[in-house]
């Protein structure tokens, strides 16, 4: 039970029902997309069918078809009614039927928010069906009329999609047109002698100034001041909603500004680069910063600390132009990555794999900017991905983590981060050692802990030689690359008969479980019985 939808030339098919995608290519099953709402409303290929959109009620996800990968997922507040792809664009279109509004957003294929146009319907029961450029002019078009949206020449247009201009925003520090230094990242393992969490939010520093003034990155009102513990940790949160507006709205975080000097209060309404506070010393010299960070919550006020972190803002400020790489560690002695069996600290020789193997690899980022500190500048990459490469059988290259949108529950640092003896992942004022569990992932950016499940599941490859590559991205899309060859050596017993490979096995054959005489193979384990003699196992995959 389910759907069908297929690309333009027949390249891709897809079959689909409320909880996942298989995507066929020429009509071979490619991969599997799980669904994490039911609610799916539309699906978009790209005019080459390199890309897939899919427009769920609340949220937008691009695939690459190719590199069987999710590429960005964005979130919006307002109900999603259509999407398109138009050339190096993605058009995406929100409403709010109430108010007769639709909200009209461009990205670029590496997710970054280009424009934002906002226009009223003129007729009550009118919807957008189709967004489309003509003579340098942008238009939503509905059944009775024609919105014309913005109005741009080629010049404009290249200079949109170069600097994302719209939806980006300055450093909240001065001077905020320049780059500062970075501390921590978004979801960073940190543990200082309580329970280990992921960091939600980044700290940019000040390791030589204390009592910076800070700025509001964006127009909003004050709808938080608060102490989550004592004097360093007072924060704004500031909304994009007026106190009127109760529902649920997104915001920043400004947290350890100095109560004691002037900062806003609750009600007040805040302008773009207005000064709302000064940084607040911190007990750790050099470290004085502001925590930074986009939320979401709901109510006229937030009296609680228990808004959503929502979206990684390293990635909306401007300017951000990082050029230093992720790097890769020894995760063991000599070797690149580390392998265990699945959830224990069994480690593996990487010449002798067996059974179901978790891959482990110890990386760190750097900004362009230094704390000073060659402990603090080591920070978390944004995104890494992995692929396995055998001479028959391979992984396909697989997101693990992508630490740019929501954050997940802290009890789920585990399933990102390896915690024991061997690959012992720290983080703190002293010591920053990464040990990511890359292969705890079912390929989607959403951390969950039935991740902690999967793994190289190693009996369903041929024993021989594979290539590991893990791939490390930043913020600014800077790649690095890590590669090891490892051999996989499972119990010696069943010959495994390729498909396309011819083979000779004469005899009467029986299937394993139940010993029973078959003259059908399925897929499964059976043995040859020849003169009186079991001769051999055979696995049919």
């Amino acid at each position: 039970k389910g759907w069908v939808e297929i690309a333009k030339t027949g390249k891709y098919l897809l079959v689909y029902d409320d909880k996942e995608i298989r995507v066929y290519k020429n009509f071979l099953f490619s991969f599997r997309i799980n669904l994490k709402e039911k609610a799916l409303r539309k699906i978009i290929f790209s005019q080459d069918e390199r890309y897939l959109g899919l427009l769920n009620k609340n949220s937008f996800s691009l695939f690459d078809l190719e590199n069987k990968n999710l590429l960005w997922e964005r979130s919006f507040s307002l109900p999603l009614i259509f999407a398109k792809f138009l050339n190096s664009f993605i058009s995406i279109v929100s409403e709010n039927r109430e108010e007769l509004l639709f909200e009209t957003y461009l990205f670029d294929f590496n997710g970054n928010l280009l424009k934002k146009f906002l226009n009223y319907y003129e007729e009550e029961d009118e919807i957008i069906l189709d967004i489309e450029i003509r003579d340098s002019k942008i238009y939503g078009k509905t059944y009775n009329n024609s919105y014309l949206l913005n109005y741009f020449n080629k010049k404009e247009r290249k200079n949109l999609y170069k600097n994302f201009i719209s939806d980006t925003i300055p450093w909240p520090l001065p001077p905020t047109d320049s780059l500062q230094p970075l501390g921590n990242n978004w979801g960073e393992y940190q543990n200082y002698g309580g329970s280990p969490y992921f960091h939600p939010g980044i700290d940019i520093l000040t390791p030589s100034r204390q009592g910076v003034p800070v700025y509001a990155v964006k127009d909003g009102w004050v709808k938080a001041w608060l102490t989550i513990q004592a004097t360093y940790h007072w924060r704004l949160a500031i909304a994009d909603s007026s106190l009127e507006y109760p529902d649920s709205c997104e915001g920043f975080l400004y947290a350890h500004i100095d109560s004691s000097r002037y900062h806003k209060q609750i009600g007040d309404y805040v302008q773009k680069g207005e000064l709302i506070g000064y940084l607040v010393p911190w007990p750790v010299e050099g470290f004085d910063h502001i925590h930074f960070a986009k939320i979401k919550d709901e109510g006229y006020t937030w009296p609680r600390a228990d808004w959503a972190f929502v979206f990684n803002p390293l990635i909306l400020l401007r300017p951000n132009l990082d050029t230093i790489p992720p790097t890769f560690e020894y995760a063991r002695q000599n070797q690149y990555f580390a392998f265990c069996v699945n959830n224990t600290s069994t480690y593996l020789d990487p010449d002798s794999l067996y059974g179901d193997v978790d891959i482990i690899a110890k990386i760190y980022d750097k900004f362009s900017v230094s704390t000073g500190n060659n402990i603090w500048d080591k920070l978390i990459p944004l995104k890494i991905e992995y692929e396995i490469i055998g001479e028959y059988e391979t992984v396909y290259k697989t997101l693990s983590f992508s630490f740019s949108s929501r954050l997940p529950n802290d009890q789920l640092v585990s399933v990102v981060y390896k915690q024991d003896n061997t690959c012992r992942t720290r983080g703190d004022y002293s010591y920053r050692d990464y040990y990511f569990i890359i292969t705890n992932t079912d390929g989607d950016s959403i951390i969950e802990s039935s991740d902690a499940n999967y793994s190289w599941q190693t009996r369903n490859f041929s024993n021989g030689r594979y290539l590991v590559k893990v791939y490390a991205y930043d913020a600014s899309n800077n790649c690095s690359v890590c590669s090891m060859y490892v051999r996989v050596r499972n119990p010696v017993g069943i010959s495994e008969e390729r498909k396309r490979r011819p083979c000779s096995q004469k005899g009467e054959v029986y299937y394993l479980p139940n010993g029973q005489k078959i003259d059908k193979i399925k897929k499964g384990i059976y043995f040859v019985k020849r003169k009186n003699n079991f001769s051999k196992l055979i696995k049919i995959k």
